[in-house]
């Protein structure tokens, strides 16, 4: 899901769809605080889980949400996309990390 796509949904039942993505991803303070960390430079699984001071599993929960909302990429590192960078100056503006 990019904003491009939900921009140009075919549907209000498409866009609603993605807004709903959108809004899950940054409803939850530790998915804020993820965002907030990403934006400063991407991140191992290690690296994050120390700097959250959470457990494996529920990092992982909340990384999940994110990918499927299209706000972060998962590979070797864990980095933001565009959709992502554009949510954590959302965050960033809205909170103090």
């Amino acid at each position: 899901m990019k904003f491009e796509e939900w921009i140009s949904a075919k549907s209000t039942e498409e866009a609603e769809e993605y807004r709903r993505r959108f809004k899950m991803a940054i409803s939850n303070s530790i998915r804020r605080k993820i965002l907030a960390l990403l934006d400063e430079s991407e991140k191992s699984l290690d690296e994050l889980k120390r700097e959250l001071k959470t457990d494996e599993k529920l990092l992982r929960f909340h990384l999940d949400i994110l990918e499927k909302a299209s706000c972060i990429s998962v590979e070797d590192k864990i980095s933001l996309t565009d959709e992502g960078r554009v949510l954590a100056e959302i965050v960033k503006k809205k909170t103090k990390f």
